[in-house]
């Protein structure tokens, strides 16, 4: 249960981010939120995850869908270990899904969180991917529900 209520909370507020950006903001343009240490600026990625990989879209759809369809199969098995793994699937799962969307409809990623201390421009489904491995790691390393044969 908390796997797909994660997986569909995130994938909602990433949907959701992005269409609001893409209606308010045109791209490449950029709107100070806490003067310039959080800026919204629209941006197109058709690479990965904070930028890398970029022109690789086709390819990342097809490993979205992977993540997607890995993170489901996994479901029962994390469930039965405890929340953590199922919470750290759904961030993960939910991330995917959300920029396997706008890969699909536009060719590309809608990014639009800019940090001054940090240069490249990302969104809401990157960060739930990325503390979704981090949750998944201290998971499999440091708990011992983590320990389990798949």
């Amino acid at each position: 249960m908390l796997f797909w209520a994660t997986f569909l909370l995130v994938s909602i507020c990433d949907y959701l981010s992005k269409d609001w950006i893409r209606r308010n903001l045109a791209l490449g343009e950029s709107k100070e939120i806490l003067g310039s240490f959080l800026r919204f600026t629209h941006w197109a990625n058709s690479g990965a995850s904070f930028g890398i990989l970029q022109g690789a879209a086709p390819y990342l759809a097809i490993v979205s869908v992977g993540c997607i369809i890995l993170a489901i199969l996994l479901v029962p098995k994390m469930g039965k270990a405890g929340p953590l793994g199922a919470l750290s699937l759904g961030l993960i799962a939910g991330g995917a899904l959300g920029n396997f969307l706008d890969r699909v409809r536009f060719g590309s990623v809608t990014d639009f969180i800019s940090l001054s201390f940090f240069p490249p421009i990302f969104n809401l489904a990157d960060c739930a991917i990325v503390v979704g491995a981090i949750l998944m790691a201290v998971f499999l390393l440091l708990t011992p529900e983590g320990r389990f044969d798949l």
